[in-house]
């Protein structure tokens, strides 16, 4: 696991561009001022502490855990190892199907069983390791989607609107640090991931300028539906393909 390991400046980048009391976030958090601010000042986040802030914080405790540059746990993992599984015939689909399709599709992946995770799921492959860096963070949080980089790349090229088209390898270089994290990048991702922009910028310490072009409307289902595939097995992908190739017309 890489990222960026100052926790503290990430949390407090957040903080500020929130607005957000110490005190306060402590205490919806189910922690005590002290632990937090321990935390602020330099201490790493222990896990209870990061489950505790994602519902307070609107995040998925998973990504709190990469952003924290900590493993994330087994049980906040995607559920298969399959180094075929891929969703991008679904986002595919998910740009050409009406709002209403959309979320009927939604329904469709919550409507799978949950299975019971056997040890660490994800992708987890030598050219997915970065050295600490925004971009590494960026590319550990698409992996915690089930995400490689040809799919970042798909799925990139859907929430914009086709205005971020980038090679895998181009992908593999922002993780690297050889490809700039760009503001309209960052925004990107941001749409990719379902993390508000400013907030996702706020972490980076990128300055998102005024008059970015606005993502695909359909970006928030593009994000909801790759964060709900994610729990999903092979045999549940595939039927999720068939719904979703209906609800598309195909």
């Amino acid at each position: 696991m890489t990222g960026i390991r100052r926790f503290d400046a990430l949390l407090a980048r957040l903080m500020r561009h929130r607005a957000l009391d110490a005190a306060v976030l402590a205490a919806a958090a189910g922690t005590g001022p002290a632990e937090l601010r321990a935390v602020l000042d330099g201490r790493a986040p222990g896990g209870e502490l990061l489950r505790g802030l994602g519902p307070v914080l609107g995040l998925h405790a998973a990504d709190l855990f990469v952003l924290a540059g900590q493993p994330v746990p087994d049980d906040l993992t995607p559920v298969t190892r399959n180094p075929h599984w891929s969703v991008d015939s679904v986002v595919h689909d998910t740009m050409a199907m009406p709002a209403g399709d959309r979320r009927l599709l939604l329904e469709a992946i919550r409507a799978q069983p949950t299975v019971v995770r056997q040890g660490r799921g994800g992708v987890d492959r030598p050219h997915h390791r970065y050295e600490p860096g925004f971009g590494a963070v960026l590319l550990d949080l698409a992996h915690s989607r089930n995400l490689t980089w040809p799919g970042t790349a798909k799925a990139l090229y859907a929430v914009t609107g086709g205005r971020t088209y980038l090679a895998a390898s181009t992908v593999g270089g922002i993780g690297r640090g050889t490809v700039e994290a760009t503001p309209e990048l960052v925004a990107g991702f941001a749409g990719l991931l379902g993390i508000p922009a400013r907030d996702l910028a706020a972490f980076g310490g990128v300055r998102l300028p005024d008059g970015l072009p606005p993502l695909h409307p359909r970006a928030a289902d593009v994000a909801g539906v790759v964060w709900e595939a994610r729990r999903l097995t092979t045999a549940q992908l595939q039927e999720v393909r068939l719904v979703s190739r209906r609800l598309a017309g195909g």
